[in-house]
């Protein structure tokens, strides 16, 4: 039975923005996910654009293609941007795609077997590509990361963790749970926090290693650590809100190493500070110590980051690892802050 599947894909991509090339690229990613959808050999879809607030040459894209358009005037976060789409959509699986995403020709095909062999299923989460096709080494130790954690190297049947690089769940299913929390700004962790109300009602989140979607991201260092920040406040925040999502979460694979590694950077970042005001005994051997911890919790995906893309690319693992769980801690204290001292709950 082919099944009507509603592709809703939210993009927002703002008038102002300082570097031109980026917004060129950005520009040219969108251009390349909405031509993808059109190559795909199912034919029983409709694709539903909508416009967050986007620039003129954004919604121009969306015009040389076959798909609705939807505009809203006043960027309002993805979360919003995705319900509004579903509102209009007639089928009876939705499928969230990001707008820097590229799928292949037998997605849509394989998102219909799925749910025509599994009557019982409700969710199906894709993947990202680890394939070696990234200019920055910041991208692809980004991708690699989502791809031995959130997917389990691609292994996993099933994840706690939602991403909307691609998502596939029943319509019923979406509007019974009135879709994504929208009091999230932009793109942030509304996406996770739909993922665990879905499994707190008792659904199940499966991975098909087959939808595997090419990222078509281009940033540097700098927008690494605003894109980590961003989230990780918003998700902390998450947390407070709702105790359970984070005891939903730490039940991830593979998860026990990140735990670890964030203990261990915080208790380096707090030695590291008393230091400064008084000297603590044996403290180089203290953090001597606790690197070598972290160096080898982390040992499996230095591994898998060795066998798929080799030594050098190892060596810059490490690097981005330290970075990224400090930027978690950071983002954390952040969210703490934000949350009983500022009192925003979002």
């Amino acid at each position: 039975m082919n099944k009507k599947i509603s592709i809703i894909i939210p993009f927002y991509f703002p008038e102002k923005n300082i570097y031109k090339s980026k917004k060129i690229f950005a520009l040219l990613s969108f251009h390349k996910c909405l031509s993808a959808i059109l190559k795909s050999k199912y034919k029983n879809f409709e694709v539903i654009a909508v416009s967050d607030g986007s620039n003129k040459k954004s919604i121009e894209i969306v015009r040389k293609f076959p798909y609705r358009l939807i505009k809203i005037k006043k960027n309002s976060g993805a979360g919003y941007a995705r319900n509004i789409g579903s509102k209009v959509s007639k089928g009876k699986i939705l499928v969230f795609l990001d707008s820097d995403v590229k799928i292949k020709t037998n997605t849509l095909s394989t998102i219909n077997n799925f749910f025509n062999k599994n009557k019982n299923h409700d969710i199906l989460q894709g993947i990202y590509s680890n394939k070696i096709n990234y200019k920055s080494y910041t991208n692809q130790y980004l991708q690699s990361y989502y791809y031995y954690y959130l997917f389990g190297e691609g292994k996993k049947k099933i994840t706690t963790t939602l991403v909307t690089n691609l998502i596939a769940i029943k319509n019923t299913i979406f509007r019974s749970l009135k879709g994504f929390d929208t009091k999230f700004s932009g793109a942030s962790s509304e996406d996770q926090e739909l993922g665990f109300r879905l499994i707190m009602k008792g659904y199940t989140i499966y991975i098909e290693p087959k939808l595997n979607v090419t990222h078509l991201v281009n940033f540097g260092i700098i927008d690494f650590i605003k894109k980590i920040i961003k989230i990780q406040t918003d998700e902390m925040k998450m947390h407070l809100r709702n105790k359970k999502t984070l005891i939903i979460k730490s039940t991830n694979a593979n998860y026990f190493s990140i735990i670890i590694g964030l203990i261990l950077i915080t208790l380096m970042i707090c030695a590291i500070f008393a230091n400064l005001f008084f000297t603590i005994i044996y403290f180089s051997k203290i953090i001597l110590i606790l690197n070598l911890i972290f160096i080898v919790i982390y040992l499996k995906f230095y591994k898998f980051i060795f066998f798929s893309q080799g030594f050098l690319a190892t060596i810059r693992t490490i690097f981005y690892t330290y970075l990224h769980r400090f930027i978690v801690v950071v983002a954390a204290i952040f969210g703490l802050f934000d949350f009983y001292i500022c009192r925003n709950k979002y």
